[in-house]
């Protein structure tokens, strides 16, 4: 259990304590499960604030998405000395993306995205658009942004890393669950060098004669 670090003063900090709570409850309960009642407890606040600064549920967790927490926002660009640069891009793009779920400031929050964005169809379209846009803007930063499967090996790269760490730090899928660190990374980065790799083509099915 986290500790409760209180109603914090202003309009900021009540507004990201209440960001907070939401996350931490849509992690343990699910997005369903989850009310707008229960947040402001969680919260310390009043519901009202709630409503004030987010409307609904559904715009807490819109929130959540574009927040700093969000899968989504390290594939906005990459650092200046990456770009052009595919060999050096999937070992930063791996460990920077799974650094986030490895932490234990941050894992909930990750946790609470996918979950709700995974199981609901009005949070679904949110994280869906949100990944979308922000893996079209890495493409158009990365080694291969020239390309004109640009988007399409992007959206792969994302999935593969996406799927990993579903199952890693999500579903606990063994052996991957107990694996340490920087051993899964041995694993991952390889995979996803081959998914950047300008040599790497679709393999077209034969046509019959």
């Amino acid at each position: 259990m986290r500790a409760r670090s209180g109603r914090r003063p202003g309009d900021s900090g009540t507004r990201e304590q209440i960001l907070e709570s939401a996350l931490q409850l849509f992690a343990d309960r699910g997005y369903a499960r989850t009310t707008i009642r229960a947040i402001a407890e969680d919260a310390q606040v009043d519901p009202a604030l709630v409503h004030h600064f987010f409307d609904n549920k559904e715009g807490v967790f819109d929130a959540a998405v574009n927040s700093p927490l969000s899968v989504a926002s390290i594939f906005d660009e990459l650092p200046p000395s990456l770009e052009g640069d595919v060999t050096s891009e999937a070992p930063w793009l791996a460990r920077t993306y799974l650094s986030f779920w490895e932490s234990d400031e941050t894992r909930y929050g990750m946790t609470a995205i996918y979950r709700a964005g995974l199981a609901d169809s009005a949070t679904s379209e949110t994280l869906r658009a949100r990944v979308e846009e922000s893996t079209m803007k890495w493409a158009a930063t990365s080694g291969y942004k020239d390309r004109p499967d640009a988007e399409t090996r992007a959206a792969l790269a994302s999935g593969h890393l996406v799927g990993l760490a579903l199952m890693r730090y999500v579903l606990k899928i063994q052996p991957l669950a107990s694996m340490d660190f920087e051993e899964f990374l041995a694993w991952v980065v390889p995979a996803l060098e081959l998914r950047l790799s300008a040599e790497l083509e679709p393999r077209r099915a034969r046509t019959q004669a």
